[in-house]
């Protein structure tokens, strides 16, 4: 159960039970920053997060997990400025790479890699780790019928990355403001019908 800000609140569409005081808790669409997924620059546009009228929680309805990290791991892959340090710890944990496998993979140690995921990494490093996800993805996108990113193929996703790496520039690191709307989470579920939800308490 989030206390987080939100704004462009639609009217009441549903309602519920609060999780925390058991008073109603009203479902309105509009913005919703993301923090949960460990990034502080994600905005999730036009999903339903329930509000406590006593309490105040809030309770936003993540539209399908895996894809949406998928799409915001695509966006920091494709940005054109240096890596910042919560970008490559959420890369990492996306990968599903423990800190010592990212450090062997990456000729390092595990307190260079924490040093990269606090302030980030200069630009041999910053590519390296981006052909690391590419190659995963690659993986993941490779003769599997059940597989999250639907309506992309490895060798689109590889081309924009590789286009990427040629235009990265050595800028402070940063975080990019990254806001997804449903069409996008639409577009890579391979359907379209609306994304359906879960509930992040």
């Amino acid at each position: 159960m989030k206390k987080r800000g939100w704004k462009g609140m639609t009217e009441v569409i549903s309602t519920m039970r609060c999780y925390e005081c058991g008073q109603t808790m009203e479902g309105r669409k509009g913005e919703y920053k993301y923090t949960e997924c460990g990034l502080d620059s994600v905005t999730l546009k036009d999903i339903l997060v329930y509000h406590c009228t006593n309490c105040n929680a809030l309770v936003p309805e993540i539209p399908a997990a895996g894809v949406l990290h998928r799409v915001i791991a695509m966006r920091i892959l494709n940005k054109r400025s240096l890596l910042a340090g919560a970008e490559i710890r959420f890369l990492r944990k996306l990968c599903g790479y423990s800190v010592n496998d990212f450090a062997a993979m990456l000729g390092s140690s595990k307190s260079v890699i924490s040093r990269f995921e606090k302030s980030g990494c200069g630009e041999q490093n910053d590519r390296l780790i981006r052909m690391l996800v590419l190659t995963k993805f690659a993986r993941e996108l490779a003769n599997q019928p059940d597989r999250i990113l639907r309506n992309v193929t490895f060798e689109q996703l590889s081309s924009e990355v590789e286009n990427t790496l040629k235009l990265i520039v050595g800028r402070v690191h940063q975080n990019e403001k990254y806001e997804i709307p449903p069409e996008e989470l639409t577009r890579y579920l391979g359907t379209e019908e609306p994304v359906e939800a879960l509930a992040v308490q």
